[in-house]
């Protein structure tokens, strides 16, 4: 079934109104990273976008499918992709209406990551969604550095905290995290294989920290719902990414903490 808009257009001379259909797409990464490299026009600089993100198809052209980005980071864009990948990539479904994470049982505890091979003192937590649990770390209690060039601390250590208690806004993903900080949860020999999407964060809309904050994987947490049990996240992510939660396609739900 397709997403449709429907819009009226008026001929003045002969006052017929004409019902145009406009057909949205979602994207689709073509491997497991859960980013779509396409081509700008006319620039044919290339773009990232994650997936379930919202486009329309304008045309078909010398074997390239050209299509309006609607929402996003390159949001009002034309991006085109080969025939061959568009038929893969952009995708006829829809969207759930906002996911809602759920964060209790809060303890701090020191343990030793098999994956990092460091101890840490972790202030784990149960994170519910969809039906499911995952164990999460909110905070490893570390110093680190800030790398949110959004942020007056840019490029400063800080040690890290857990956000408060509340409920939170979770944007979107806007751009890949660092492959290196969660290659080696798939590649570490006590790492889990089938780990996949792990460059894909998705920020947390909190102000005091410039939306610092992210939901992704690992076992280090600098303020961030990290999800500690790896083989969770595959499912976690499916559940973030395919839902959002404003006609904009801004956010993708609300995390709840306490």
């Amino acid at each position: 079934m397709y997403n449709q808009v429907f819009a009226n257009t008026t001929n003045n001379v002969e006052n017929i109104v004409t019902t145009v259909t406009v057909k949205h797409f979602y994207t689709k990464s073509i491997d497991t990273s859960g980013w779509l490299k396409v081509k700008l026009d006319p620039s044919n600089k290339f773009a990232f976008l994650c997936d379930y993100t919202k486009v329309i198809i304008q045309k078909v052209e010398n074997d390239r499918t050209y299509f309006l980005i609607k929402e996003g980071r390159y949001a009002n864009n034309i991006a085109s992709l080969s025939n061959k990948n568009a038929i893969k990539c952009l995708i006829d479904c829809s969207r759930g209406t906002g996911a809602t994470l759920t964060v209790t049982n809060l303890k701090r505890k020191k343990e030793i990551s098999i994956i990092r091979k460091q101890e840490l003192n972790q202030l784990f937590a149960d994170l519910s969604f969809n039906g499911n649990k995952a164990r999460i770390t909110i905070d490893s209690d570390v110093d680190y550095v800030e790398t949110n060039p959004l942020s007056p601390y840019y490029r400063q250590i800080l040690h890290s905290k857990p956000l408060p208690n509340g409920t939170y806004n979770i944007l979107a993903p806007f751009t890949a995290g660092d492959k290196e900080s969660t290659d080696y949860y798939r590649t570490d020999p006590n790492g889990y294989k089938a780990l996949a999407y792990d460059t894909v964060w998705f920020p947390i809309e909190y102000a005091p920290t410039y939306n610092s904050n992210f939901v992704h994987v690992g076992n280090l947490s600098e303020g961030c719902i990290t999800c500690y049990e790896i083989q969770k996240w595959n499912d976690l992510y499916q559940y973030l990414i395919s839902n959002r939660s404003d006609s904009d396609g801004k956010y993708v739900g609300k995390l709840i903490i306490g």
